[in-house]
């Protein structure tokens, strides 16, 4: 969980804070800033105590000395060129700029003549697997590589999230022929998690500490994404989908289904990301403004996606704070939504909505149930689900009628999983009562 502050974090693991916040551009520690103040993964700092860095690290110089340059592509465009010290996870000598405007969001100078490294080495952090998931530290190990932002390296930095890649950079590499949107890639046929990490695989650029696999299905990538003990987050995505489905346009929302998979239940869902388009994190377009005292959070989101030009911004985020107010989704953060670029039109869209499987206090454990109260902590804007909803001035799309029936179906739905025993109840009557209080808040 993201509960340990910095200062907490440089005490266990015994470095200075400013070394703390290096680990966390690297991607060494998962983190995510609330409030302006950095949470850290608590899983993370237990990864690292176990696996301390070896002494004697070679100077910086060495590395940089044999570092090749390479040109980060987005499809067939030429964004920038640059160096890449796999010591420390840091880009550098990143001065050869050839198209702002295709650069990953914020990491360019408001008038798009020079990259920062900080923030490009931060993007690219989250473009590896972070060291929190279960499993990557055997795979590491099994691989000979120390850290996961070297993976990315083994599949040329391809995705499914977006349309970014590093090319050698004098290489005749052609897009068409490697991307993974339309060429397929190595998929084992082992029920791992692990088992495509270090090939030619999407897998090497999946973020988020769930488990996750993308595997090839009549031509469509589907990721597949696991859970926790419980094995509820996989159902709670499904659940999700069915109050999506009653309240919300099909484009507003990315369908899951359950299936087993691997001896256990998993979610699936089809790539929400077209040929064309990378997701943006609601992350990096709040760089687009200087922040404000003057703006809260919310309304500095929204004025960074109308200077994008995206239409219906309010509308879109209105949707998202009710629905995860019935869903009591505690982890909206800033990479749980977002935005859709067009790479070649350079036009936007809301992002649909995605990844809710972390709700229905999941995180609560069975014995507990029975003395939570129904309340929860939001994210991303306020922590007060209360204060929360109160930012959605346009409801004109709510019909709460259409939730008659919905507390008992996912009631039902979760009693599939015999795991979930004990559960059920208090969920049903959770879920009823904050569509009550919905009732209560907007008639």
């Amino acid at each position: 969980m993201f509960n340990t502050t910095v200062s907490e974090a440089s005490k266990r693991l015994g470095v200075s804070v400013p070394r703390i916040h290096q680990l966390i551009q690297s991607g060494t520690l998962a983190a995510e800033q609330v409030a302006g103040i950095w949470l850290i993964d608590g899983g993370s700092i237990e990864a690292r105590l176990k696996n301390p860095p070896k002494a004697g690290r070679p100077p910086m110089s060495l590395h940089r000395k044999s570092a090749s340059r390479f040109m980060l592509m987005n499809r067939g465009h030429e964004v920038l060129s640059f160096r890449f010290d796999s010591a420390t996870g840091e880009f550098f000598d990143a001065d050869e700029i050839i198209d702002a405007r295709r650069a990953p969001l914020s990491i360019m100078s408001p008038r798009g003549k020079s990259a920062s490294q900080v923030a490009l080495s931060y993007w690219w952090s989250h473009r590896a697997i972070p060291r929190a998931r279960h499993g990557i530290e055997a795979k590491l190990a099994e691989l000979g590589v120390s850290e996961t932002y070297d993976l990315p390296f083994r599949s040329m930095g391809l995705s499914l999230s977006d349309q970014y890649w590093v090319r050698p950079y004098d290489a005749d590499i052609r897009w068409e022929d490697i991307n993974f949107f339309e060429n397929d890639f190595d998929e084992t046929e082992v029920a791992d998690w692990m088992a495509d990490v270090g090939l030619d695989s999407p897998d090497n650029t999946s973020d988020g500490v769930l488990s996750k696999r993308w595997v090839c299905r009549d031509g469509q990538r589907i990721l597949l994404k696991g859970g926790t003990l419980l094995e509820q987050e996989p159902y709670n995505e499904v659940i999700a989908t069915e109050l999506f489905s009653r309240l919300l346009s099909k484009s507003d929302f990315v369908p899951y289904r359950l299936e087993e998979w691997g001896g256990g239940w998993v979610s699936s869902c089809p790539n929400f990301v077209g040929p064309t388009e990378e997701l943006i994190p609601a992350y990096y377009v709040n760089d687009i403004l200087p922040r404000s005292d003057r703006r809260n959070d919310y309304r500095h989101y929204v004025e960074c996606c109308l200077e994008l030009g995206v239409p219906d911004i309010e509308k879109a985020l209105g949707k998202m704070i009710v629905c995860d107010d019935v869903m009591a989704n505690t982890d909206r953060h800033w990479r749980n939504f977002g935005l859709i670029r067009d790479v070649e039109t350079l036009e936007y869209r809301v992002a649909p909505l995605f990844d809710t499987g972390s709700s229905l206090w999941c995180r609560i454990p069975t014995r507990e149930l029975a003395w939570a109260p129904f309340a929860f902590d939001t994210k991303p804007f306020f922590e007060d689900a209360d204060r929360q909803l109160r930012l959605v001035d346009d409801a004109s799309w709510l019909d709460l009628d259409k939730l008659a029936g919905f507390p008992e179906w996912a009631a039902d739905f979760l009693d599939e999983n015999p795991a979930l025993y004990g559960r059920t109840d208090f969920i049903f009557e959770g879920i009823q009562s904050r569509i009550d209080h919905l009732r209560a808040v907007f008639g």
